[in-house]
């Protein structure tokens, strides 16, 4: 599974449609318990991790949709 981060702050400066996010895969980080503070470089901000669930193959409907 893959770990990611989010700013919550609803006034961040962020110039994107959604919040500042980012995303790491579950191989280059050996657990969540040992990962530093993440900050978001627009507010400054504590990031919160959020769970993205691996997408494979077999899980997708027949409609290849999530």
């Amino acid at each position: 599974m893959d770990l990611s981060y989010s700013c919550v702050n609803h006034n961040c400066s962020f110039p994107g449609a959604n919040s500042f996010e980012m995303t790491f895969k579950s191989e280059s980080i050996m657990d969540e318990n040992n990962v530093a503070s993440l900050f978001c470089p627009f507010c400054g901000n504590e990031l919160i991790l959020v769970r993205v669930p691996d997408v494979f193959p077999e899980n997708l409907s027949k409609d290849r949709t999530i």
